[in-house]
């Protein structure tokens, strides 16, 4: 496709960041991760990412790298594993690190590393029934890996009995081999630490796309996979150092920044009572006002990134873009330049409705403590993270590219700054036709390029932006030249408030047990750390203080209250984050007994009560506004055919299974939108974002996951564009196998 694009206009800015982050799967008792996801994510996201920018020197981006995931790459993997992998070998010393690291990690490095015919019911629970285990990958990504979907399905059909020794064994190697960037199975890759990854010697990609097996895996493999994947891990953060913008000298493609510590909403932090102007009709819980709180979760935040980058950050990215006015001081005392969250904010700031392609000017207290805020672009952001799963990626850069040039200025107009804002780790895994997104990230940036060169697009940083950067010919844009903002709104970027995190009954009674915590932690009279300090010698009166303030720091994140209520349900059910919110209030009491102070005794009952009702979301932890949304009514005239159980959609949606088959029902029982009871006009009523591209087909019947038989026609599917905003309803009548 051509890289060719007609003038419109003068350069327009593109600002593109990338958010990584994972929460804390740290269980302090135990000192181990109870999720794999920090270094799933590692060796198929966090490393390559960044690493494709070293073939394209004219495009420049923004990786967010929050705290609680860097903490866990370092404390947990790199410095722990360092000491057992040989690097010479390419293998881990299994007796060393059994003798001093076993459970210090996460469980599936034990499980890879113990011999599978010593496996224990223990080693059998990790491996295949966890909430979090070795067949808990997408869909979409299992269908590459053939043999791997084999063990899936025996395991479905006949239960953990039924996989031999040697299945088990590969079974814990497919779920770490699945996990890695597809250029570390295709080639040779030498990582910015010097050391290579390799692995065809172990798989190999067949002329369908799909990978296989060269051989049978051993338990020697088992280890390697397992030093392989921790020099993908030892290697992000030196990328990260190695790439990064320098302002003073204007060298560097990416801009590295951080979120407040442990990813809290920080508003809410700073006082609940705040969510009342964007929340007036909700309940909330008893105020939890701790501004001193919000302050140390954005100093120690800052204090850890210079530890590991050598200077300090210049932005940040509020958790959830969760952002208010009062919360404008505190950042810019930590020498914060410029934060960044969704258009819906500012549509509701004031002055009322101003352009998003402009950064703007928030002030404190009076003309001091000022920061600039940037402002996500939600449709072509939401095109990365939910539309273009089910394109081919030279078909999505394109239409990245001719929606970003609606933007670029007259020239007589201003400079304008379009922000793209998404997760760079979950919408990969369910790009069906474009295998974890390489053709549209190659061609995205193979296009910008170009688009460098003619000056139609040059992609920036903030800091890039607002100081210039003379040799990429951008000029700067001071900060007194920009324009101010009287009044930042108050919200997130999910519904520009803050209702994924307070204001249902779950959610408020997790904040009632925060304050609770919060309150007997003051009581005890032991003082909030230094938040720049680093932890006492262990063992000491000291250093159980410091873990109580840990404790109550981690169970004020987000990730907690993001599960609870109704908004949001985990794959495998809300249980596991509850048990981990309910464990860091516990740590805090725990902690206060270690230090010889004395607190009451607290009871927190398990809150999540719900069961798991929808499937995994397809597109990352970025969610979309359930506000504005337009009511979809899908029907399927069936008149002639024989249903034997169902009519099924299925679609690129989370909503529509996320192309999983036989996986969402519709009805024919006068229910759901359905408006005649057995009149063979099966029908699905549900709620979608305006101006979304969805692409959808039916199927009769079939077994979840199956398409055969039943899928109403391979190869094809339907696609529509939901309504705009002046419209609520839309209503779709198919015919069963005709377009």
């Amino acid at each position: 496709m051509a890289d060719d694009y007609p003038r419109t206009g003068k350069t327009l800015y593109l600002n593109i960041i990338w958010h990584q982050h994972q929460p804390l799967y740290l269980d302090p008792a135990s000192d181990q991760l109870q999720g794999p996801w920090v270094r799933t994510h590692g060796t198929k996201d966090y490393y390559d990412t960044t690493s494709i920018l070293e073939h394209y020197p004219n495009v420049h981006f923004t990786v967010n790298l929050t705290s609680s995931l860097l903490v866990q790459l370092d404390e947990h993997y790199v410095k722990r594993l360092k000491q057992c992998v040989n690097l010479k070998t390419n293998r881990v010393n299994a007796a060393k690190y059994f003798r001093t690291f076993a459970g210090k990690t996460d469980p599936w490095i034990d499980v890879a590393l113990k011999p599978t015919r010593n496996f224990d019911e223990r080693d059998l629970e990790v491996l295949l029934t966890n909430v979090w285990n070795a067949f808990g990958v997408s869909e979409v990504v299992i269908r590459r890996f053939p043999q791997y979907k084999a063990l899936k399905d025996k395991y479905d059909s006949f239960g953990p009995g039924s996989l031999t020794e040697q299945e088990l064994r590969e079974t814990k190697f497919w779920f770490y081999l699945a996990h890695f960037d597809p250029d570390f199975l295709e080639k040779r890759v030498r990582l910015v630490t010097g050391t290579t990854i390799d692995l065809t010697d172990l798989v190999g990609k067949d002329a369908d796309g799909t990978y296989r097996l060269k051989k049978a895996i051993n338990e020697d493999d088992c280890n390697r996979i397992v030093a392989e994947a921790y020099k993908v891990l030892a290697a992000i953060v030196p990328l990260h150092k190695t790439m990064m913008y320098r302002p003073a000298s204007g060298t560097g493609q990416v801009e590295v920044i951080t979120t407040p510590f442990y990813h809290p909403i920080l508003p809410l932090i700073y006082d609940t009572d705040i969510a009342r102007e964007c929340q007036p009709n909700d309940a909330l819980p008893p105020r939890f006002h701790f501004p001193q709180d919000a302050e140390a979760q954005v100093a120690k935040a800052v204090a850890y990134f210079t530890s590991q980058f050598g200077t300090r950050p210049t932005g940040m990215w509020p958790a959830e873009g969760a952002v208010a006015h009062e919360i404008v001081p505190l950042l810019a005392k930590q020498g914060i330049l410029w934060i960044a969250t969704d258009e819906k904010i500012l549509s509701r700031s004031r002055p009322a409705n101003l352009p998003k392609y402009y950064p703007y000017v928030v002030k404190g207290d009076g003309e001091t403590h000022s920061i600039v805020i940037v402002f996500r672009d939600t449709e072509l952001s939401d095109k990365i993270g939910f539309v273009y799963q089910h394109s081919r990626g030279e078909d999505a850069a394109d239409d990245f590219i001719r929606h970003a040039l609606r933007y670029v200025p007259r020239e007589d107009e201003p400079d304008r700054l379009l922000t793209v804002i998404l997760d760079g780790e979950n919408a990969w895994e369910w790009y069906r036709h474009d295998n974890d997104g390489k053709e549209f990230q190659h061609a995205l940036y193979r296009k910008l390029s170009k688009l460098f060169e003619t000056r139609q697009i040059v992609t920036t940083t903030v800091t890039e932006y607002i100081d210039g950067n003379p040799s990429r010919g951008i000029a700067a844009h001071p900060i007194g030249t920009l324009p101010t903002l009287e009044r930042l709104y108050p919200g997130s970027w999910i519904n520009a408030n803050y209702d994924t995190w307070i204001g249902e009954e779950e959610e408020n009674r997790a904040w009632e047990y925060l304050l609770t915590a919060r309150t007997d932690l003051e009581r005890s009279g032991i003082l909030s750390p230094d938040p720049a300090s680093k932890p006492p010698r262990k063992g000491s009166i000291a250093y159980y203080s410091y873990k109580a303030w840990e404790s109550l720091y981690a169970a004020e994140g987000s990730d907690w209250f993001w599960w609870y209520g109704t908004d949001q349900t985990a794959p495998a059910g809300d249980k596991p984050f509850d048990l981990a919110y309910i464990t860091h209030l516990n740590n805090v009491y725990a902690f206060v007994e270690l230090a010889k102070r004395k607190l009451p005794k607290r009871n927190f009952e398990p809150i999540a009560r719900v069961p798991a009702t929808v499937q995994r979301r397809a597109g990352g932890t970025m969610a979309q506004s359930s506000e504005e949304m337009v009511t979809v009514v899908f029907q399927v005239d069936c008149k002639g055919m024989y249903v034997r159980k169902s009519i099924y959609i299925v679609g690129n949606h989370e909503l529509l299974g996320s192309w999983v088959p036989n996986r969402v029902r519709m009805y024919d029982d006068g229910t759901h939108g359905d408006l005649r009871k057995s009149d063979s006009i099966w029908t699905l009523e549900i709620q979608l974002p305006p101006g979304m591209e969805i692409q959808y087909k039916y199927t009769n019947s079939g077994a979840e996951g199956s398409w055969d038989p039943g899928e109403e026609f391979p190869w094809e599917h339907r696609t529509i564009t939901v309504c705009g905003d002046e419209q609520s309803r839309q209503v779709l009548l198919d015919r069963f196998g005709k377009i």
